[in-house]
Parts: structure tokens; sequence; C-alpha cells
């Protein structure tokens, strides 16, 4: 939400932002991915024909 767009949110309702956020601090899991078969990895890339840029 554009910082405009909650100022005039809070002068037409006559409040504060904290009225109108409420920040959640509750941690979320992250859900477990299943393994991926391995014909869906990308094919390893080769150093081979490749060259690192000049330090």
């Amino acid at each position: 939400m554009k910082m405009t767009t909650l100022a005039a949110l809070c002068t037409a309702l006559e409040c504060t932002s904290n009225d109108l956020i409420e920040v959640d601090t509750t941690p979320v899991g992250r859900p477990i991915a299943p393994p991926r078969p391995v014909a869906d990895l990308p094919p390893a890339a080769s150093a081979r024909g490749r060259s690192m840029p000049p330090l």
C-alpha cells in the first residue's frame, strides 16, 4: 500500500495507521517440499567453454 493511500485513509477515518494495520509476529513454518526427481533437475554446468570474468 502506498503511504499516500494510508495517509488518506487515516485522514478520512480520523485514525492512525496503527488502528488500520495489525502486525502478526507468529512464526510460520516452511512447508517441507518433496524431493524432486533427478529428471527434473537442471543439467550440471561444465567449466568447459566457460570463462571467469577478469578479477
